[in-house]
């Protein structure tokens, strides 16, 4: 995937996606063929690999700059410790961990990355203030795990060091291992959840390297074996499947098939670890690469990810609301359910989704 570094003009993100016709357009544009383009790129590098794979030799400019952020901001967290109160989802300090956040972003990003690439920070900017979660909302959501996702593929355009798949894993599971401190710590609420019938609360992607770490390597792990507590925590440092799964065994009660009936569903319908990232991966680009909710949320620049036709390189349009659509609160939105859905949204969970076996036949459908 071509991308010239000197050549390219970058500017800082706009919003283009505004109502379903801009999701659409997404599709077509530039910016989604790299994110496809990268995504099985770090697919593929992560095929067979263990986190524990990672040694102090594979250090480089890459994790170093990904490594370096992600203590900072954990250190964050540290010294902003959530208000006493009682309340099921977000606590307040959140925002305060935010804002000093949002004000010591730009000196780190200075520091961390290498001064000759300090003109691509007004775009990588963007994506990284906006991978984990919402200020406003205080929630977290797979749209918040794309933009860290785009900062990965933004320092791969820039040729900030080699990527191998253990990298990518190592800096994987240094932002996990943050974002669920976040959603710990200051009880962020899911963005937008299906409930129960999601595949998960938060995250996505960390399914899909999960299911390809256990391709091309011998493992006694079957897919059945999602709701062994115990199979699932043995290998929750070595493998992000297991890590997320461990993660809501950790954060909900009550047996695994109540709490999560989609991931229940499919370990008893899916055999192999095969079948179920290809299920995940299809899975991933209709329920968020593919949906205005999540995808609206996806701010476009000039160079790392443009909106243009990917064939003609052509500005694609822009359909902005007009000023009566945004006083009746119309949005004229395409997907049933919001992955991140506004401020006291109440039709998450009252609207009712297709049922579990129409979602888990989607699931399995071939292409």
């Amino acid at each position: 995937m071509d991308f010239n570094y000197t050549e390219a003009v970058f500017s800082a993100p706009e919003k283009r996606i505004f109502d379903s016709q801009g999701t659409l357009d997404f599709q077509k544009s530039l910016a989604m063929l790299r994110i496809q383009y990268y995504l099985q790129k770090y697919i593929t590098l992560c095929r067979g690999i263990q986190v524990t794979d990672f040694a102090p030799t594979d250090e480089n400019e890459f994790t170093t700059f990904i490594g370096g952020l992600l203590s900072r901001l954990s250190d964050l967290v540290d010294e902003t410790p959530p208000e006493k109160v009682h309340s099921r989802f977000g606590n307040l300090s959140y925002r305060d961990w935010q804002t000093k956040f949002d004000t010591q972003l730009d000196g780190w990003i200075h520091e961390l990355i290498p001064e000759k690439y300090h003109r691509s920070i007004i775009e990588m900017r963007y994506y990284i203030a906006n991978a984990f979660g919402s200020k406003e909302r205080i929630d977290y959501g797979t749209g918040h795990e794309l933009s860290f996702l785009a900062v990965i593929m933004c320092l791969d355009m820039l040729g900030v060091a080699s990527m191998r798949g253990v990298q990518i894993l190592h800096c994987f599971n240094k932002y996990y291992d943050l974002v669920q401190k976040l959603i710990l710590t200051y009880r962020l609420e899911p963005a937008g959840s299906h409930g129960v019938w999601g595949l998960d609360d938060h995250f996505h992607f960390s399914y899909i390297i999960g299911s390809t770490q256990l391709l091309g390597r011998r493992t006694s792990l079957t897919p059945r074996d999602i709701s062994n507590v115990k199979l699932m925590e043995r290998d929750s440092d070595k493998n992000l499947f297991c890590k997320s799964i461990t993660f809501i065994n950790r954060v909900k009660t009550g047996p695994f098939c109540n709490h999560s009936p989609l991931l229940y569903n499919i370990s008893r319908s899916v055999h192999t670890w095969q079948k179920m990232q290809q299920g995940l991966i299809k899975m991933y680009k209709a329920e968020v690469l593919n949906k205005f909710p999540v995808v609206q949320h996806f701010w476009f620049g000039t160079a790392f990810f443009p909106w243009t036709h990917y064939d003609s390189k052509t500005s694609l349009p822009v359909y902005q609301p007009n000023e009566q659509d945004e006083v009746s609160g119309s949005t004229n939105l395409s997907s049933n359910l919001p992955f991140n859905s506004p401020p006291n949204s109440t039709n998450v969970t009252t609207k009712m989704p297709p049922p579990l076996s129409t979602n888990t036949a989607r699931f399995l459908h071939k292409r």
